[in-house]
């Protein structure tokens, strides 16, 4: 199974999509990923086990 969580506008997408995923997060996944648009360019993350582990990488 997998999520997929998506945002477009003007707040912090970054916080949008973690707040999605973790909504997500119950169904058992290993692993969560994200990519946002810095400075015109996609950046990618990714990271196993829970949500808070991708949210250490992104701060």
């Amino acid at each position: 199974m997998c999520g997929i969580v998506g945002y477009i506008g003007k707040d912090n997408a970054k916080n949008i999509i973690l707040d999605g995923l973790k909504k997500l997060e119950y169904r058992g996944y290993d692993s969560a990923g994200i990519a946002i648009i810095v400075n015109g360019k996609i950046k990618t993350f990714k990271r196993e086990g829970k949500i808070r582990n991708l949210e250490c990488e992104l701060n």
